[in-house]
């Protein structure tokens, strides 16, 4: 049962109890009342059941149902008292008119019945229309004013709902201009620097006879197109935020991100499982490792990079370890790849931790598998 089919149901019943102790009173004072006269009490809280659906319907059954109670000769118990439910439910509903225009046609038959049957006319003119038509006009008000305060909290709502909307259009408006700036910024300074750096490694790699050479030279020029081509993604996203993002880099291209420190001198060992993660997770693992071996060319003094790739109950796990110097060097502690991989780990779910060790520097990070029993 609803809040408000509770609240008429106790509004009716108030009408019954209150008519019914009028009608009681009357005899408590020495009249003869018929129990006939408290089925109108019933009836006129039966009204409230309907006041919401029917509110001009119930004002006037009511008005009728006053005038019938009088016709029937039962003592009289005021106009106000029995209108003034149907007259609240009618002015709330915004039935101003038709509840002014009951109350005025029931004072009147009232007023009128009271001075043919001989009542003082200074007392029904003075006293009882006046109290009576001031109750029924606070009720009337009443109405209008919960009415008022309803529609008053529901615009307030809307404008509230437009604002925390139009904020959250201003908000997008201004990432997104701010996301045009990065991609420029992106695009003039880091994309003009590595266009720069390929150009002189072609001029290189032409200058050179030295095999060695050569192939260092084709190696750095690879990563450097690898760069650029990153570049662009990441550009052409920033400048496209409502696009569907590529899947990226993922698991089949470690061993060409292998390549360059194997070139170097390093030994490289990937140990890569068959595991099947989805997308997001794939590029995430593969933006660990390179974190991960991009470090150990900066930073390690090491020769040795193990990469192991697995799916340990659901969760897909990267470790990188290298048997370098276990102290961090100054401008690692102070760089933010790291704590970049940690934030974009956490994203989705995962824990990531870089450490030293016993033998060298180690990075893990775990991730939930998105494709895991697909």
């Amino acid at each position: 049962m609803t809040h408000r089919r509770h609240a008429d149901l106790l509004l009716g019943a108030g009408v019954v109890v209150v008519l019914s102790v009028v009608v009681a009173s009357d005899q408590g004072r020495g009249g003869s009342v018929s129990p006939v006269a408290h089925v109108w009490a019933v009836g006129f809280g039966a009204l409230m059941l309907i006041r919401r659906q029917h509110p001009v319907l119930v004002l006037w059954l009511t008005a009728l149902g006053f005038l019938s109670y009088h016709a029937a000769g039962f003592p009289s118990i005021g106009v106000a008292l029995p209108m003034a439910a149907a007259l609240y439910s009618a002015s709330e509903m915004g039935r101003i008119v038709p509840a002014g225009a009951a109350a005025l046609a029931t004072l009147s038959v009232a007023t009128c019945y009271r001075l043919l049957a001989g009542q003082e006319p200074a007392f029904v003119l003075g006293y009882e229309l006046v109290s009576h038509a001031a109750l029924m006009a606070a009720v009337i008000v009443l109405g209008h004013s919960v009415r008022t305060a309803r529609r008053l909290r529901t615009r307030t709502d809307q404008v509230s709902r437009l604002l925390e909307r139009q904020g959250a259009l201003d908000a997008d408006a201004r990432i997104r201009e701010d996301r045009m700036h990065l991609a420029r910024e992106l695009h003039d300074s880091i994309g003009h620097s590595l266009s720069v750096a390929s150009l002189y490694t072609n001029v290189a790699r032409e200058a050179t006879d030295d095999d060695k050479r050569s192939e260092a030279l084709d190696l750095a020029r690879s990563g450097i197109s690898d760069s650029l081509a990153q570049l662009r993604r990441t550009v052409g996203l920033l400048r496209e935020a409502r696009r569907e993002p590529d899947a990226g880099p993922g698991l089949a291209d470690l061993p060409h991100l292998a390549a360059a420190p194997v070139a170097a001198g390093y030994d490289v060992t990937l140990d890569v499982a068959d595991v099947r993660p989805g997308p997001e997770v794939e590029a995430v693992v593969f933006r660990v490792v390179q974190e991960a071996v991009t470090n150990t060319l900066r930073h390690s003094s090491g020769t040795r990079v193990r990469v192991q790739v697995v799916d340990e109950e659901g969760r897909v796990t990267v470790t990188v370890a290298d048997d370098g110097d276990p102290v961090a060097p100054a401008d690692l502690r102070q760089g933010h790849g790291l704590a970049g991989l940690a934030e974009r780990v956490a994203d989705l779910g995962g824990t990531f931790e870089a450490a030293p060790t016993a033998d060298g520097w180690l990075v893990r990070a775990a991730i939930p598998n998105e494709s895991a029993g697909r």
